[in-house]
């Protein structure tokens, strides 16, 4: 019986095949530790063995793994249950959860640079047409096979990204039909429709050029490494205004479990004597990048500990928030920590 990491990586494929990407990114998440057969039955002409998975897993996955009746643990017991030997049958799933760093995962697929732009400007031309046909350009019927050949294109480009096509319409026809129904009836409505339909996408590709927001090692302050993980889940599932928003919430909570993990009052006081409430994560910081570096020098530290703070909360609140926005305020949070991390000497070897 062949059980391995493999088993995994091809319900995490049975999950993306099915439009089931929240419950893929927590499945690709875990790693195979063990299994055993630990029971059988007769099911007609058939003797099926019962196996437990075990499998490793971060916080954020053993959460929602171990919550009962979970829609997501769910859906990831039939992707096993799909993809299992067929004299097999899943009895259990058993998860730990470890530090992130000590999980034996698959790395994000990327496409190679030149690939990469292959796909942007294939969007960008698609994004093009779409918009010119709906605003007084060419005639369906002169380009819908241009249309239709460039759709598979950038279908079969996105697949090993795991990522879906954003456009749900099959050919120009269909697209001629969402935009003549009367939802749609001015030239810049339809123009606002396409771009907040593909600019996600885009925005998401043309940054990973750069792998714009980066795993962060595990600190070892749980709180801190949690809401890390969350950052990097909400960013790549957000879509609209209100999703880069909670970004930036999560980035805010993040600053200030940091600065709870590492403030001591008796310690490092403050540097205008009023004393931090709990969720004051950037008197907290300042006063203790100041103590723990005293120079002057180091005064652009406490400065970029702050400047990440305010970025987060205004973000929060701004109600025409951007993936660039939530992806550079998550990039921040991310560098403040990391910052923090080797004052403290949680990077030390």
């Amino acid at each position: 019986m062949d059980i391995d990491q493999t088993t995994i990586e091809h319900a995490v494929q049975y999950l993306m095949d099915g439009n089931e990407a929240e419950a893929a990114r927590v499945l690709r998440d875990c790693a195979l530790e063990n299994w055993e057969v630990v029971d059988s039955w007769i099911d007609g002409s058939r003797h099926l063995k019962g196996l437990l998975l075990e499998v490793v897993c971060p916080r954020s996955a053993y959460d929602i793994l171990t919550t009962k009746g979970h829609p997501i643990t769910k859906s990831i017991e039939n992707a096993l249950r799909a993809v299992l030997p067929s004299e097999t049958y899943l009895k259990n799933l058993s998860p730990r959860a470890v530090s992130s760093k000590k999980v034996v995962q698959r790395q994000r697929p990327q496409l190679p640079e030149p690939d990469r732009k292959r796909l942007v400007e294939a969007i960008e031309s698609q994004k093009a047409l779409m918009i010119s046909v709906a605003t007084g350009g060419p005639r369906i019927k002169a380009v819908n096979r241009e249309y239709e050949d460039r759709r598979l294109q950038i279908k079969e480009s996105l697949t090993p990204l795991e990522v879906e096509d954003p456009n749900p319409y099959p050919d120009l026809w269909t697209w001629y039909g969402k935009w003549s129904d009367g939802t749609l009836p001015t030239y810049q409505s339809r123009r606002r429709y396409i771009t907040d339909l593909y600019d996600p996408l885009l925005d998401a590709l043309r940054l990973s050029k750069t792998s714009a927001v980066q795993p962060l090692e595990p600190t070892g302050w749980a709180r801190v490494d949690r809401s890390m993980e969350k950052i990097g889940r909400a960013l790549e599932l957000s879509k609209n205004e209100e999703d880069f928003q909670s970004v930036a919430l999560l980035c805010r909570e993040a600053v200030i479990s940091l600065a709870q993990a590492v403030y001591d009052p008796q310690k490092h006081g403050t540097l205008d004597g009023v004393s931090p409430s709990s969720t004051d994560a950037k008197r907290m910081l300042e006063s203790y990048v100041a103590k723990e570096l005293g120079d002057q020098s180091h005064e652009y530290h406490r400065k970029f500990a702050r400047a990440v703070f305010d970025l987060a909360v205004n973000l929060q609140h701004r109600r025409t928030a951007t993936f660039h926005d939530a992806a550079l305020c998550a990039e921040a949070t991310r560098a403040v920590v990391n910052t923090i991390a080797i004052l403290s000497g949680q990077r030390d070897p």
